[in-house]
């Protein structure tokens, strides 16, 4: 008993010496595991500027779904870039913004490449300006006016602006061969208007004349001044003839209208003495005749003749009707000119609507009211492009005075409201009777509040 006792207690010190190992020292406490990736160099603030000019975009009612859909994208792209530069990027995160930059530049590729394809097919390009307007002065060499008048306007939608004061003097000498002298003298008046802006010709051979000098060459300076001279003369010439055909031309409202009971010019009018009933036919007859009531005249001048014995009065009531039926065919063909012509300036009116050249559209219909008048539906489009252009410059105003808002810099935001406010301020005077004038106005006291407010 006492043995298995003595057992007993050995197994359990062996037991308690197997058991008993020497600790190990507890782990040490690693810092947290540094984020791999890297660091996109990019300026947070300016990707959200990005971003609220985009969803201020995507609220244009006038925007394409094509570009909606761009813009759209572009947003997502920008957001997650903006996501990415906020801290180290990894490579699932790199992956995922490479898919979606590839994705939003192969939409923008896709949309600018398109464009340049169908611009290039519409034949817009320099080349084809250069054609065009070696067209326009061949078909004025050939004294194709009509021609020349319609190729002008059909420059003026594919080419705005490109009416160089070349093309400008051919448009107005050819509408005044055509008869169409009142569209002559607006386009000429136009022409003169920029070729006074431009540098002198005579300016230009004096200076000619001094270089020439400078450099030695005094035989051709010699040459260059008899040039000067010669156009110099030629050009007082011109003057003492215009001084003396406005001397000679009489100073009458009327003196445009030639009374149909004269003799053609280039005869000698028979001197005969016309009793009151006679003077006051001719009256009546020449009013309706400048009103161009010619069926009206000739109607009244036959039932005269009725009444007549053949003789110097019937003599003369045919003549005048002889005029009558001249002058009525000069103002029909006349008409038809000025008709042909305003198809062809409306027409370029409405494509230029189309293409959003607003100002263009107004600016082409402001000349054909000067010279024929509007019609409805010529007023109708006016008044539209108007209202788009004001519209789309409200909105550019309204975009730079919400950036003005959010820039920090204090010159900065003064520039911006003030470029604002000029906006405005120049659709109020160009168009003082729009009916968007009062919200102009508001618009303007905003901005003025805004600039008074700056230190």
């Amino acid at each position: 008993m006492k043995i298995n006792r003595i057992l007993l207690l050995i197994m359990v010190i062996i037991a308690a010496g197997c058991a008993t190992t020497t600790p190990k020292p507890p782990a040490p406490v690693q810092p947290p595991a540094q984020e791999e990736g890297i660091t996109l160099n990019i300026n947070v603030s300016d990707l959200e500027d990005r971003i609220q000019y985009l969803k201020k975009l995507q609220e244009n009612k006038d925007l394409s779904e094509e570009d909606r859909f761009a813009a759209t994208a572009l947003l997502d792209t920008y957001r997650l870039l903006a996501k990415t530069a906020a801290g180290p990027a990894n490579e699932k995160a790199l992956r995922t913004l490479t898919r979606s930059l590839y994705k939003t530049t192969s939409l923008l590729e896709k949309g600018y490449f398109e464009k340049i394809d169908k611009s290039s097919g519409e034949k817009n390009s320099f080349a084809d300006y250069i054609q065009s307007k070696n067209e326009i002065l061949n078909l004025y060499l050939d004294r194709n006016f009509g021609a020349v008048i319609q190729r002008c306007l059909a420059m003026q939608t594919r080419f705005p602006g490109g009416l160089t004061p070349e093309i400008g003097m051919v448009f107005a000498y050819s509408l005044a061969e055509d008869g169409m002298l009142e569209e002559a003298v607006e386009v000429g008046s136009e022409t003169a208007g920029t070729i006074e802006r431009s540098p002198d010709l005579m300016q230009l051979r004096a200076d000619i004349v001094r270089w020439q000098l400078a450099t030695g060459k005094r035989a051709q300076a010699v040459k260059t001044l008899e040039k000067i001279s010669s156009i110099q003369n030629d050009r007082i010439n011109m003057i003492n003839d215009l001084d003396k055909q406005i001397e000679e031309t009489p100073r009458k409202a009327d003196q445009s209208f030639r009374s149909v009971f004269q003799a053609p010019e280039g005869t000698e009018p028979e001197p005969q003495p016309l009793d009151p009933q006679m003077i006051s036919l001719q009256e009546e007859v020449d009013t309706l005749a400048r009103g161009h009531e010619f069926a009206k005249a000739k109607e009244l001048l036959l039932k005269e003749k009725a009444l007549k014995e053949e003789g110097p009065e019937t003599e003369y009531i045919d003549r005048a009707l002889k005029n009558v039926d001249v002058a009525q065919t000069a103002y029909e063909e006349n008409m038809k000119v000025k008709l042909a012509y305003q198809k062809e300036t409306f027409d370029t009116a409405e494509r230029l609507f189309e293409k959003e050249d607003y100002q263009g559209t107004i600016k082409t219909l402001a000349m054909l009211e000067k010279t024929q008048g509007l019609d409805a539906a010529a007023v109708d489009l006016r008044d539209r492009a108007v209202e788009n252009l004001i519209n789309r410059e409200r909105n550019r105003a309204a975009e730079i005075f919400l950036e003005a808002k959010r820039t920090k810099d204090p010159k900065k935001k003064k520039e911006l409201l003030e470029a604002s406010y000029k906006i405005l301020k120049n659709l109020v005077a160009d168009y003082p009777v729009s009916p968007l004038k009062e919200k102009l106005i508001s618009n303007m006291t905003i901005v003025q509040r805004e600039i008074e407010k700056l230190p």
